[in-house]
């Protein structure tokens, strides 16, 4: 079979094993996007795929069309980054759990989105490097709502139509993605999250910036509490769907 794609960097999503020597490993690659490709004699090879197919895992790769469906041949895998702190680190592996999870929800076969490759990468080079798990969780959380599409819009009331000021609280509306300021708040409290005029804030700069200056921000307190807090409830009403990795955590208020 002719290769069609040679030295692809791709991050390991996933791995399941297929007969006994086999396993079909799910990557996200730049370029291409999501793909299912089966490394023959995974179990067996002592030098083309040790260490090198676990989850979290970032590689050089090379594949081939397999006969069925859209099936791809892993012929190679150079190994890159094992990201080795995610799976010594207990807190970092949770938070890579979620993203990963994310990144397993809002894709699809070869279905290309190189931002989303590199916010993925950013968040997992920045967990294994000990930058505070809770900020690129919430930093990933509102990039990942820019590239997929549904940004929050905290423009202007979604009442009245008005800017609020500066220094205003407001209240994020969980199942539209959208502000109401203090004046228009009376009977709206289900459904919405009170935010400090900081937390608008932040997450409207980050919004405006290009992945490789995230570490640029550094949210705490209140402001990363409310950030994780909307961020969870809002994914829940996008996805329609919980997100288990998120609420295996012992509690949510480890996060939060």
């Amino acid at each position: 079979m002719p290769v069609i794609r040679s030295d692809l960097p791709a991050l390991v999503l996933d791995s399941y094993d297929y007969g006994e020597s086999d396993k079909i490993v799910v990557f996200f690659c730049q370029d291409v996007g999501r793909i299912s490709a089966l490394a023959r004699g995974a179990h067996r090879s002592k030098k083309r795929f040790v260490n090198k197919l676990e989850i979290f895992t970032f590689l050089q790769i090379t594949y081939s069309k397999s006969r069925a469906g859209s099936l791809f041949m892993l012929d190679e895998a150079e190994l890159v980054n094992s990201f080795i702190s995610l799976r010594t680190d207990l807190t970092s592996y949770r938070v890579a759990s979620i993203i990963r999870e994310y990144m397993l929800l809002t894709t699809r076969e070869t279905s290309d989105d190189d931002q989303l490759f590199q916010l993925a990468l950013w968040a997992l080079h920045s967990l294994n490097t000990g930058i505070d798990q809770k900020q690129v969780l919430a930093l990933f959380m509102i990039k990942l709502f820019d590239v997929l599409g549904y940004r929050p819009d905290f423009s202007v009331c979604q009442s009245c139509g008005t800017r609020p000021a500066s220094h205003e609280e407001v209240l994020f509306n969980v199942q539209g993605g959208t502000m109401i300021c203090k004046k228009c708040s009376a009977g709206h409290d289900q459904g919405h999250r009170l935010l400090a005029a900081g937390t608008t804030m932040m997450i409207s700069a980050v919004q405006q910036q290009p992945v490789f200056r995230l570490n640029r921000f550094k949210p705490s307190g209140t402001v990363l509490e409310q950030i994780l807090d909307c961020s969870y409830n809002y994914s829940r009403h996008l996805f329609q769907r919980d997100i288990h990795s998120w609420k295996a955590l012992d509690s949510r208020k480890n996060l939060l």
